[in-house]
């Protein structure tokens, strides 16, 4: 068994996104950046991810670059997966150490595919409005995104997911970051890689955004929190009853439930 999961809005939360009802709760830092605590999780879910993780494989999965995931102190001091999935799937990272041949995969894919990250790069600075582009940002040759503020209109969004599509690319808006990435470039591809060579034959997932969507999709169980961007579309593949931070526990509590669920001798 395996469970695959986002970080950022699913597993772990900035002090923005706490949500309500965590005046009570025990929460602790698990990321410091320029000398501020900027990403935390509550006490009851990291000890429930330390259980899971002692259960099955758990491998973290993010849009996040290798040097942002590896600033998350919980994976090196604490709960230490073998696998880590970043660059929302373009980088498979075992032990620590790049997997070459996922690389070298990906790499073929980019240099075959019809629209390069200067052709979105492009796109973007012949249309933004500098009112509310902040800064753009390549993901070496990986993937583009936006810092914004104020957030997008709703015409905007609906311009840019529809010229991203036509591309082959996607498209998605999380809080003041806007992503566009090839379809090629995904989690669910990366996650089943790492499934695959691991004989893993059961996999769950959870995640908040629209890059989330093909985790909840093709794993044997997938959970997206309620407050997550892929929510209001996708809530049908099925949602957390928390939002928030304490949305974390909800998604592990029934990743656990489902693994005692399993008949005994599947893996």
């Amino acid at each position: 068994m395996m469970f695959a999961s986002d970080l950022d809005g699913t597993l772990i939360y900035s002090n923005r996104r706490f949500g309500e009802e965590t005046l009570n709760v025990s929460v602790r830092n698990i990321e410091v950046y320029n000398g501020r605590d900027i990403s935390f999780m509550t006490e009851k879910a990291i000890a429930l991810l330390r259980e899971l993780s002692d259960e099955m494989m758990f491998v973290p999965v993010t849009t996040r670059t290798i040097e942002q995931y590896n600033r998350v102190s919980l994976f090196h001091e604490e709960i230490r997966p073998t696998y880590a999935i970043t660059c929302n799937g373009g980088v498979v990272l075992k032990d620590g150490h790049i997997d070459t041949h996922w690389q070298d995969y990906i790499r073929t894919k980019i240099d075959g595919s019809t629209a390069s990250v200067d052709d979105v790069k492009r796109k973007i600075e012949e249309t933004a409005d500098a009112s509310w582009l902040k800064s753009i940002r390549v993901v070496e040759r990986f993937f583009v995104y936006l810092i914004i503020d104020p957030p997008l209109s709703a015409e905007r969004i609906n311009y840019y997911s529809q010229w991203a599509a036509a591309h082959d690319w996607a498209f998605s808006v999380q809080g003041r970051k806007v992503y566009f990435i090839p379809s090629f470039i995904n989690k669910w591809d990366a996650v089943d890689y790492v499934a695959k060579k691991e004989g893993k034959q059961t996999v769950y997932t959870a995640g908040d955004s629209n890059l989330d969507v093909c985790l909840i999709e093709q794993a044997e169980f997938g959970l997206i929190p309620r407050h997550g961007e892929a929510a209001s579309k996708f809530g049908h593949l099925g949602l957390t009853q928390k939002t928030g931070i304490l949305a974390s526990e909800e998604v592990i509590e029934a990743i656990l439930s489902k693994r005692l669920q399993l008949t005994p001798g599947i893996r």
